[in-house]
């Protein structure tokens, strides 16, 4: 099954497009790690606060910051999506690239957590007031899950590939 969405991925235009042109690479890489830094910007500033430090920042300020890490998620989704059109043997057959996966995944089942189960107390809370228990736990799991995603990504030419 895994062959068969490899050959599939490989014979698709979007592999051509990355592959075939000298700037498609290096500019996929280039808008993943400028949207990577503003999702782990925006990301630490909101799982901080939502810890509990820095309670002079209001949380409205803090929230405002969702829509910037989600558009600045959707451009990593769509420029990994970009980097496994165009070598899917190399991902697929990484140890690392599957642990990032996980850990992705991970991330959104806490992103629903907090979408779900913390942010209408937030909503309750005074500008400055300390989270619950829930939201600090919350905070710390997509710190150490975004993390990880950063850190296995940087490291995927690395592990995994039998090369070194």
């Amino acid at each position: 099954m895994l062959d068969s969405l490899m050959a599939w991925l490989v014979s698709t235009p979007i592999n051509g497009l990355v592959l075939n042109y000298a700037w498609s690479w290096p500019t996929l890489e280039s808008l993943h790690f400028l949207a990577l830094c503003t999702l782990m910007g925006s990301l630490m500033i909101m799982d901080l606060r939502l810890i509990g430090f820095n309670r002079l920042i209001p949380l409205q300020a803090v929230h405002s910051l969702m829509p910037v890490a989600i558009v600045s998620f959707a451009i990593n989704l769509i420029t990994g999506l970009g980097f496994i059109f165009g070598d899917p043997h190399t991902y697929f057959a990484n140890w690392a690239f599957w642990a990032k996966m996980i850990l992705i995944v991970l991330a959104g089942l806490n992103f629903l957590l907090y979408y779900t189960a913390v942010e209408p107390k937030l909503v309750r809370l005074g500008p400055n007031d300390a989270t619950p228990l829930l939201a600090k736990g919350v905070g710390a799991l997509s710190l150490i899950f975004w993390f990880g995603v950063l850190s296995f990504g940087r490291l995927l030419p690395y592990l995994g590939t039998g090369g070194g």
